[in-house]
């Protein structure tokens, strides 16, 4: 037996230990598992060969150690509990039967779940990692892209389970620290300044361009060679740049958009990116200024969005452009030597230094990297690095690099450790110490590390005091460090980073672009954010009278009155079926494959991701529903015959309807009442955009099948659509507020929830909704919640 598996195996039997224990608690003549009740209302349906709905208790066990038996049981408490078993046709059982065997169930799985819970080193995952080095050290420095990505766990990448350590995370660390001390330390030589101003006309050269006294005119949104290749940066790291452009709208009374883009943009051999969309007024030139971290042959490319392909002949054509005169470029911005070095080496002079200031340099970090006050002899082992390196004849800051590398990989450094103010870990009412409770807060509300205000107030107790958390809650809120709770909750939450998975079809949806996308995912962003700055009720989750556009996603949704790139709060008009985020763009297009959509999966979503109640596995042997794409068929028509198998019939009553009610909605989020198809169906004559209408291209798609969104939602009735499934879903404010607990709670605390959270996760839900639901409520309820401070 290998030492990994006999480790494994000594938990599982240290933990039914551990169980067998706590269930001798129970009276001898208990019955834990209310075998009583099940023989009396559940076993002609689920028992004795019988097997309704795909569920048996005959090889249903009793070891709760085995998480598909707990999660069978959990089932099972949940069901009768909502009243769904025994089903209503059937004889209901007396309220003080059912209460007794919810009760005696309820304790033996809270009990089990409490026995199983192991406190599990957190490690910080690399977005927290690249904050931390940023904070510690005062660099931005790209640091993410040099470690393995991590494997989410309940929804998120920051729990400590599925936080595992490798040799190629070992190596990333090791790489990631060299770059950061590099970017602390700063270049042995002041980078080449630069401060260009040239007009974009010398680079843009092409025929399909035309010259004018004041620039280069740009038509074309598709191949647009007009990169500015003058500007040339030698730099191998990643540095700030001011940008200005001097450019206006051509040909049109209204606003052109112009887009930059920044990075590899000529060979495309290294990352580029979008750095932002511009509306370019007519008339005078408008300057638009930016700034941007570039590096070795890093550039820039306006172009202009939202224009034709490309003209047959520029110097004619009559269409709108934009009109660039004049690029200017300058920086880097950074000061050399940059404060991060003066930050780190203090008044050391590298040159004098000894082995005395070396050890001066790590003890004053030691304290901010592993977030806690330290002891005098805790520099020892890395004071002993740096020695050996000066008694080899290395230069001083060689040595000192050594012994900061060595805290950067430290387990102190890369794990969050916290350690109890009590002696037992599993003690009655233990707490972990008020440091760690410093770092569990900064690292939910910025993903980073505690500031020195934070760490102060742990030092001196002062988190324990009366509205201490509160005030901390409301003064990391404020700071812009709290971007990084909107970007990466929601990033996860609403699966928003998975909106590259898929490319939606060019021949089905011709209209989404890039900058459709940036406007999907900023709308999503922003409503959090104002959800969570005014205190909004959760259930504005569900639905809303307002939402977030520009005008660009305005046109999507059939919002009339907006104008221009910028995002803005609107109020909808009383009909609108958008408001909420289910019916945001973003939610829809990460909930379909691109080309289709689909009940299933869209159901399934809402399940976990709304009403935090989570679909079952699907049934060993049953295949999926493929759609039919070319239109002869819908995959609810598909569905239909699915959901005539027994096997499938229960879990689908629930996962189907959410997604029938979002069938008004294509993968891209526009409104639709028939599918696209690219086989059966009436052709079309429509244009995409104006760049297909300029080259006489319609679309390629035809008018398919129409669209059936109606449904029943179980326990709610019939509806006839999204409007209607929305009513019904704010009916139910505990269940929404529920489910946006449990998911704050585990982004909160690093770790999944169980069923012994329950109770506390019922007490937030009960008194948030006292409170009137507010969002930002919720977030202090939860940082002041008992479980917050346990381990």
């Amino acid at each position: 037996m290998s030492p990994r598996h006999f480790l494994h195996q000594s938990k599982r039997v240290a933990v039914v230990a551990a169980l067998a224990v706590s269930l001798c608690g129970v009276a001898a003549h208990a019955d834990p598992f209310g075998k009583t009740f099940i023989q009396d209302h559940c076993s002609d349906c689920h028992a004795d060969g019988m097997k309704k709905g795909g569920f048996t208790f005959d090889k249903l066990g009793t070891d709760l150690t085995d998480a598909e038996t707990m999660r069978r049981w959990v089932l099972v408490h949940d069901r009768v509990a909502k009243g769904e078993m025994p089903p209503k046709k059937e004889p209901r059982p007396a309220k003080a039967e059912q209460a007794a065997f919810l009760a005696s169930l309820t304790d033996t799985l809270t009990k089990a779940d409490d026995a199983q819970r192991e406190v599990v080193l957190r490690r910080l995952n690399r977005t927290e990692y690249e904050n931390t080095i940023r904070d510690l050290l005062g660099v931005n420095v790209e640091l993410k892209g040099m470690l393995p990505e991590e494997v989410s766990a309940h929804g998120f990448d920051n729990v400590g389970e599925a936080l595992a350590t490798s040799e190629a995370l070992i190596q990333g660390y090791l790489e990631a620290a060299d770059a950061a001390i590099d970017a602390a330390l700063g270049p042995a030589k002041q980078p080449e300044h630069i401060a260009l101003r040239y007009p974009l006309s010398k680079d843009a050269t092409n025929a399909m361009f035309r010259q004018t006294d004041a620039g280069v005119v740009l038509f074309s949104t598709g191949y647009c060679p007009s990169t500015v290749r003058q500007l040339r940066i030698r730099h191998d790291e990643k540095l700030t740049y001011r940008v200005r452009i001097h450019a206006r709208a051509f040909q049109s009374d209204t606003p052109v958009v112009m887009s930059v883009h920044a990075g590899d943009v000529i060979v495309h051999r290294r990352p580029f990116f979008l750095v932002g969309y511009w509306d370019l007024k007519p008339g005078d030139m408008n300057v638009v200024e930016f700034t941007v971290r570039l590096g070795k042959g890093d550039t820039l490319h306006p172009m202009p969005y939202g224009t034709i392909g490309r003209p047959k002949d520029a110097n004619t054509y009559d269409g709108p452009g934009i009109e660039i005169g004049d690029v200017e470029v300058e920086g880097p911005l950074e000061a050399w030597p940059p404060p991060s070095r003066a930050a780190l080496l203090g008044d050391v002079d590298p040159a004098k230094g000894t082995l005395d200031d070396a050890k001066r340099i790590v003890a004053r970090l030691l304290p901010r990297a592993f977030r806690r006050d330290t002891k005098p002899d805790e520099v020892e082992p890395y004071a002993a690095l740096m020695k050996a390196a000066l008694d080899d004849g290395r230069p001083f800051l060689d040595a000192v690099r050594l012994g900061v590398k060595a805290v950067l990989v430290s387990p102190e450094f890369l794990f969050l450790d916290e350690p109890t103010r009590t002696k037992a870990a599993k003690a009655s009412g233990a707490e972990i110490d008020d440091f760690a409770v410093a770092s569990r807060l900064s690292y939910f509300l910025w993903s980073s590390m505690p500031d020195a205000a934070l760490l102060d107030a742990a030092r001196s107790g002062r988190l324990r005091e009366p509205g201490a958390m509160a005030a901390q809650v409301e003064r990391m809120l404020k700071d812009a460090k709290a971007a990084a709770f909107v970007e990466n909750f929601v990033g996860q939450w609403l699966d928003q980073r998975n909106i590259d998975f898929t490319e939606p079809d060019k021949k089905l949806y011709p209209e989404f672009d890039e900058a459709l996308k940036e406007a999907m995912l900023g709308e999503t962003r922003a409503y959090f954010a104002r959800m969570l700055r005014e205190d909004r009720s959760v259930l504005e989750f569900i639905d809303s009278d307002w939402t977030v556009v520009n005008e660009r996603l305005a046109q999507l949704y059939g919002i009339d009155g907006v104008t221009g790139t910028t995002l803005r709060v609107v109020d909808l008009p009383k009909d609108s079926l958008r408001g909420g985020v289910l019916t945001q763009a973003s939610v829809l297009k990460v909930t379909a494959n691109g080309t289709n959509t689909s009940p299933v999966l869209r159901g399934v979503w809402v399940l976990d991701n709304i009403l935090g109640e989570p679909a079952p596995p699907p049934p060993p042997g049953i295949p999926a529903v493929e759609p039919d794409i070319r239109g002869a068929t819908t995959l609810r028509q598909q569905l239909d015959q699915h959901r005539n198998s027994e096997r499938c019939a229960t879990c689908h009553a629930k996962i189907d309807p959410p997604g029938f009610a979002l069938e008004s909605f294509d993968p891209i989020g526009g409104y639709r009442t028939w599918y696209r198809s690219l086989g059966e169906g009436e052709k079309l004559d429509v244009y995409a955009n104006e760049a297909a209408r300029h080259a006489h291209v319609r679309v390629a798609y035809r008018k398919g099948l129409p669209v059936d969104c109606t449904g029943e939602l179980p326990g709610s009735g019939p509806f006839e659509g999204i409007r209607d499934l929305k009513a019904m879903l704010m009916k139910q404010p505990d269940r929404i507020t529920r489910c946006v607990t449990r998911k704050l709670m585990v982004y909160a605390l690093g770790r999944g929830d169980g069923f012994s959270d329950r109770p506390e996760i019922e007490r937030i839900v009960a008194a948030n909704a006292a409170q009137g639901h507010g969002l930002r409520t919720l977030v202090h309820q939860i940082v002041e919640s008992p479980t917050f401070r346990q381990p």
